[in-house]
């Protein structure tokens, strides 16, 4: 079997396999964002730099809550792309050092059509999550992982360090980590039920966007929807405790 139908067999085995919401302290709050920084994406790269004030001052201010930030920039693997396969940046509470390092990310090659969606995906996997946080993962993309779609792909046997993005989607809903992908559209349309099925497993949801300058209001409602249900799974589990 190709290792495009074997991706694609295992994201539909697997959706709706999320284990139990653990219990989460909704006003401790983890925050990383997946981006691709290829050329194609220079507008929600900018978008995104614009909106992290707009997320300080709607969220965490409104919240009142323990809020830390983390990047992974991606690209692809040489020879498609010679400068980084990927850039992380760990968790940190400084709004300040988080808009330094979005300043510092640029659109920029990129190869052939697909992108290290997988390696961007473990990096994020491997950061210092905090146990008791509620866990959000927010991933902006417009091009398929390797070994997905065939045509135009440099690395058609998928991610040359090995990679599969459905065991590392499937490690992160293990940690309870809830994934929302972000599909620049119509770019991404040739690879949407992926994005959709990574975000599912999790227990997240996949957002369409059309416009990059619809990424900061998405970005925020993330935010509310998630705080809301984990006070809710609180609100609950105290109930039935008591």
């Amino acid at each position: 079997m190709a290792a495009a139908e074997h991706n694609t067999s295992a994201i539909k085995l697997q959706v709706g396999e999320k284990p139990p919401l653990a219990d989460h302290d909704s006003s401790v709050l983890d925050l990383a964002f997946v981006m691709d920084v290829t050329g194609s994406m220079g507008s929600y790269i900018k978008a995104a730099q614009q909106s992290i004030r707009k997320i300080v001052e709607d969220i965490v201010s409104a919240e009142k809550s323990d809020v830390r930030l983390a990047l992974v920039e991606y690209r692809d693997h040489p020879p498609q792309d010679r400068s980084f396969v990927t850039r992380t940046h760990d968790f940190t509470d400084s709004i300040k050092t988080m808009k330094g390092w979005l300043d510092e990310s640029s659109a920029a090659g990129g190869g052939d059509g697909p992108e290290a969606v997988a390696d961007g995906l473990h990096d994020a996997l491997k950061l210092d999550w905090r146990p008791e946080a509620t866990k959000i993962c927010v991933v902006i993309a417009d091009a398929p992982p390797h070994g997905l779609i065939g045509r135009g792909d440099g690395f058609p046997n998928g991610c040359p360090d090995g990679l599969d993005p459905v065991l590392i989607i499937n490690q992160m809903a293990e940690k309870n980590i809830t994934v929302y992908s972000l599909g620049c559209e119509p770019a991404v349309n040739q690879c949407r039920d992926f994005f959709m099925a990574l975000a599912h497993i999790t227990g997240g949801q996949y957002v369409p966007l059309g416009n990059a300058q619809l990424l900061a209001k998405v970005i925020i409602l993330v935010f509310q929807d998630e705080i809301t249900l984990q006070r809710l799974m609180q609100e609950f589990h105290e109930e039935v405790v008591t």
